[in-house]
C-alpha cells in the first residue's frame, strides 16, 4: 500500500507544480467584445436560410477562436453570427462554414438534447441579468435537433430542461446555416437592462474542434459566463400577462400478474401543468394530476458495491430550475433528491395530486419553493413533500444558501404519521480563477422515529489547463435522514484525494490530443467509532485522449476492505454471501473506445483480478450502427464472472443485455425501443415510444411497457406481487398553449 501512496502523492505534487505554472488559464477579458441586437423590420421566418433583408443588413460579429484542441488557435472554418428581435422573439442566426460540406458533417441522432461532445453544433449562452453566474443555453446541430440546458456556475448543469424555442437549418455544398427563435417568455430578464451576456460555441465534430467568440479556458465550460461577451441595443418588450397551459389526456391500459385480462374499458385520465409568470424574474408552476407516462425507463443495473444507486431524475416538471434546490454531492449526501417524489424504492411511480413551484431569480439572489401532495397506494401512504431554498450571491464569483424540506407521511396500514424535516448550508467560493471551495452542512430531525443526524460536504479543487488536483472530504452520521434526499449509504467518513495530468507535449503525433495520467481515491471509515471499511486507489498511468474522441485507459486499483458481521447481511455482490475479514487486492483495468461519430463505433472495458476472496472478471461492451442520423441501432453488454467466491466458493456468472433501436423520420417525429434482460434479477423489460412534437413541446406519444420476471416458482409464490409481470399501453397527448 505504502508504494502505492507515494505514487499518488508523486502524482499529486506533479500536479501542484503544474498547476502553479498553469498560466494559460487567463483571467476574464475587461473589455469583453459586444454584439449589436438589430430590431427587425418583417417578419422573420424560421427556415434555416436567412432570405429576410433584415439578416443582410444586421452587422454580423465573427473570428471566433480555438478552445479545443489548440487554446488561442485559429478555427478551421469561419463562423458568422447575426442577432435579431422583434416584440416576440429574439433570433440567432449563424453561417457554419466548412469546405467539406454535407460528407463532413457529423450527427449521431435527432435525438433532442443529443450529446454536446458527439455532434458539430452551434449554440448561444445567455445571461439576461449580467450576473455572470445563471446561463440559459440554446443549441442546434445541422439537422436543426434542439439542445437546451441551464447552468449554474458554470459547472451545474441542467440539461434535462426542455424550452420552447424553435430551430431550423439549412445544409449547402460549403456551410450549413442555423436560425434560431427564442420567444421573449422563455427569458427571464429586468426591464431595464439593456445589456446581456452572451456567447457562442461551434463544434466541428470530425476534427475534435470547438471555437468560441469570446474564448474562455479549454478547462472550462462554455457556459464561464465571467468569460462572456455583451449584446447590446437589446430592447425586450415590458412583462405582460405571461401564461402557459398544457393540459393532457392519458389513455392507460394495464395488465398485472400472468392471469390478468386487460381492462375492457379505458377511462381517461386528465391533468396538466400551468406556468404563469408573476414578473419578469418570479415563476409559478402548477401541477395537477401529474403523470410521466413518456419519461425513459431506468436502465437496470448489477451493483458490486457497497453502496446504494444513484440514479438521475427524469420527469420533466421537476427537471426545470432544479441545479437551484442542488446542495451537497451524491457520493455523500443530497439533502433534496426530487426522485423521493413520485416513486417508490424500485422506481415504480406513485401518483401525484398536485404540486407547486416558485422560482425568482434576480441578480443578488435566488429564491425557490416547492410543494408536492402525493397520493396514497397499496405501498405508501398520503404524503406531503415540501422544499424551500434561498441562495445569495457575494461578490463577483461566491455565493451561499440554505435550503430545508419537510416530508409528512399520514398513517397508514398500522404505521403510525411521520414528519421528518431536514435543513443545509451550503456555499461556493473561487478565491482564484482556477481555485475552488464547495461546501455543505445538513442536519435532519425526524419525529417519531429515530433520524437526528448531520451530514456535511467539503471539496476543494484547482482546475488549470495543465491538469486537477482536489480533495473531497464528506461524513454521514448514522442517524441521518434526508426524508426527500439521498445518500449512498449511512454512518461513514469519506476522504478522497483525486488528481490528473492534460499533457499536450510539442512531440505527440498530431491525432493525439492530450495525455491524461492521475489518480482517485476514496478512504471510507465509520464514523460512530472510527473503524476503518474499505479503501480503493485507482492508478492510471496511460490515458490517451485522441482528436477524434477516441481513448485508451490502463490503470490499476488496489484495494483494501474490511467486512464485519453486520455488513455481510446487506452486502452480497451477485447474491454470494461473502464471509467476514479483512481482504487486500489489486485489480486491473482497460478501456478501448472508437470514435463515437462514427457511422460504427464501440468502446470495450475489461476490468479482472482478485475480488474479496475469489476473482471476479467484468466485461462491459457497446456497438453502435448508425448509417444515418435517422437510424441509429445500439448494443450494451455486459458480463461479470466470480470463481471461487463468497462462504461456498462459488462461481457465478451474471449478463445484462440492452439492445436499442432509434428511427427519426425527423426530429419531431421519433421511435424508440429498448429491450434489456438481466440473468442475475432474472428480469426483462421493454420500453418502446412513439412520439409526434406537432408543435413546440405539445407531443402525442404511444408507449409500451412491460416487465417480468422469470424466477422459479418458489421464489414467485414468496412474493406475487412484487414479481408479477406488469404491462401497459399507453396513448397521452400533451398541448402547449401560450396565453
Amino acid at each position: 500500500m505504502k508504494r502505492y501512496i507515494q505514487w499518488a502523492f508523486f502524482t499529486g505534487l506533479v500536479l501542484m507544480v503544474q498547476s502553479a505554472h498553469g498560466q494559460e488559464v487567463f483571467a476574464p477579458p475587461e473589455q469583453p467584445p459586444t454584439i449589436e441586437a438589430f430590431r427587425a423590420t418583417s417578419e422573420v421566418r424560421i427556415d434555416g436560410k436567412l432570405e429576410e433583408s433584415d439578416w443582410q443588413t444586421a452587422s454580423p460579429v465573427s473570428g471566433f477562436t480555438q478552445e479545443e484542441p489548440e487554446q488561442g488557435g485559429a478555427p478551421s472554418f469561419d463562423t458568422e453570427v447575426r442577432v435579431l428581435y422583434d416584440d416576440d422573439n429574439l433570433y440567432i442566426s449563424a453561417i457554419c462554414y466548412d469546405a467539406d460540406g454535407p460528407t463532413g458533417i457529423r450527427v449521431q441522432d435527432l435525438r433532442r438534447d443529443f450529446d454536446f461532445f458527439e455532434n458539430d453544433v452551434f449554440g448561444v449562452s445567455l445571461d439576461p441579468f449580467s450576473d455572470e453566474r445563471n446561463a440559459i443555453i440554446f443549441q442546434v446541430n445541422p439537422y436543426g435537433v434542439l439542445r437546451d440546458l441551464q447552468v449554474t456556475d458554470g459547472n451545474i448543469f441542467n440539461i434535462d430542461w426542455d424550452a420552447t424555442f424553435e430551430a431550423r437549418t439549412s445544409i449547402e455544398e460549403d456551410r450549413w446555416t442555423a436560425e434560431i427563435a427564442i420567444p421573449w417568455n422563455v427569458l427571464r430578464y429586468s426591464q431595464d437592462q439593456k445589456s446581456w451576456g452572451i456567447n457562442f460555441v461551434r463544434g466541428i465534430r470530425r476534427f475534435g474542434e470547438f471555437s468560441g467568440w469570446s474564448l474562455w479556458p479549454r478547462v472550462f465550460s462554455p457556459y464561464r459566463m465571467d468569460y462572456a461577451g455583451v449584446l447590446e441595443n437589446i430592447e425586450p418588450p415590458p412583462p405582460s400577462t405571461n401564461l402557459r397551459v398544457q393540459p393532457y389526456l392519458v389513455m392507460r391500459d394495464e395488465r398485472v400478474g400472468e392471469d390478468d385480462e386487460l381492462l375492457d374499458a379505458v377511462t381517461p385520465e386528465i391533468g396538466g401543468d400551468l406556468k404563469w409568470a408573476v414578473s419578469s424574474n418570479t415563476v409559478l408552476d402548477l401541477t395537477v394530476n401529474t403523470d410521466f407516462a413518456q419519461a425513459d425507463a431506468d436502465r437496470q443495473v448489477v451493483n458490486l458495491s457497497r453502496f446504494s444507486v444513484f440514479f438521475p431524475e427524469r420527469r420533466a416538471f421537476f427537471l426545470e430550475n432544479a441545479s437551484l434546490f442542488r446542495a451537497g454531492s451524491s457520493i455523500a449526501a443530497l439533502p433534496f433528491f426530487s426522485r423521493r417524489i413520485g416513486l417508490d424504492s424500485f422506481g415504480q411511480p406513485i401518483p401525484i395530486d398536485a404540486g407547486a413551484r416558485l422560482i425568482s431569480r434576480t441578480e443578488s439572489r435566488n429564491i425557490g419553493a416547492l410543494f408536492v401532495r402525493q397520493r396514497s397506494n397499496n405501498t405508501s401512504p398520503v404524503s406531503h413533500f415540501g422544499v424551500a431554498r434561498y441562495s445569495q450571491n457575494l461578490g463577483n464569483s461566491n455565493r451561499v444558501g440554505a435550503l430545508a424540506t419537510f416530508r409528512q407521511d399520514e398513517s397508514y396500514d398500522g404505521n403510525p404519521a411521520e414528519l421528518n424535516m431536514v435543513g443545509a448550508i451550503d456555499g461556493l467560493f473561487r478565491f482564484t480563477n482556477t481555485i475552488t471551495l464547495q461546501g455543505m452542512v445538513s442536519g435532519s430531525l425526524t419525529k417519531e422515529t429515530e433520524g437526528d443526524g448531520l451530514a456535511s460536504y467539503v471539496w476543494l479543487a484547482n482546475r488549470t489547463n495543465r491538469g486537477y488536483l482536489g480533495h473531497v472530504q464528506a461524513i454521514v452520521s448514522e442517524d441521518y435522514n434526508p426524508g426527500v434526499g439521498f445518500v449512498p449509504r449511512r454512518d461513514f467518513m469519506l476522504t478522497s484525494p483525486a488528481g490528473n495530468l492534460d499533457l499536450r507535449p510539442d512531440w505527440k503525433p498530431a491525432f493525439i490530443r492530450s495525455f491524461k495520467p492521475g489518480f482517485v481515491s476514496y478512504i471510507y471509515h465509520r464514523l460512530s467509532d472510527g473503524a476503518f471499511q474499505e479503501a480503493w486507489l485507482t492508478l492510471t498511468p496511460i490515458s490517451i485522449q485522441f482528436i477524434n474522441g477516441a481513448v485508451i485507459d490502463l490503470s490499476l486499483e488496489p484495494n483494501w476492505q474490511t467486512l464485519e458481521s453486520q455488513d455481510i447481511a446487506f452486502f452480497r455482490p451477485l447474491g454470494v454471501g461473502l464471509n467476514a475479514g479483512e481482504y487486500t487486492y489489486v485489480r486491473y483495468n482497460a478501456e478501448l473506445q472508437s470514435d463515437l461519430s462514427r457511422r460504427y463505433s464501440g468502446a470495450l472495458e475489461v476490468t479482472t483480478g482478485p475480488y474479496f476472496d475469489g476473482r471476479l472478471t467484468t466485461v462491459s461492451a457497446t456497438a453502435r450502427l448508425a448509417p444515418s442520423p435517422h437510424m441509429a441501432l445500439s448494443l450494451d453488454y455486459e458480463l461479470n464472472r466470480a470463481t471461487n467466491l463468497g462462504v461456498e466458493s462459488e462461481n457465478v456468472d451474471s449478463h445484462l443485455f440492452g439492445p436499442e433501436l432509434r428511427l427519426a423520420l425527423n426530429p419531431r417525429f421519433q421511435f424508440n425501443a429498448f429491450y434489456q434482460y438481466n440473468t442475475l434479477a432474472e428480469r426483462a423489460r421493454w420500453n418502446v415510444r412513439l412520439s409526434y412534437e406537432f408543435n413546440p413541446l405539445s407531443y402525442v406519444f404511444l408507449v409500451f411497457n412491460d416487465n417480468r420476471y422469470f424466477v422459479n416458482e418458489t421464489l414467485r409464490r414468496s412474493n406475487p406481487d412484487f414479481f408479477a409481470t406488469q404491462q401497459q399501453v399507453i396513448f397521452k397527448v400533451s398541448y402547449l398553449r401560450q396565453l
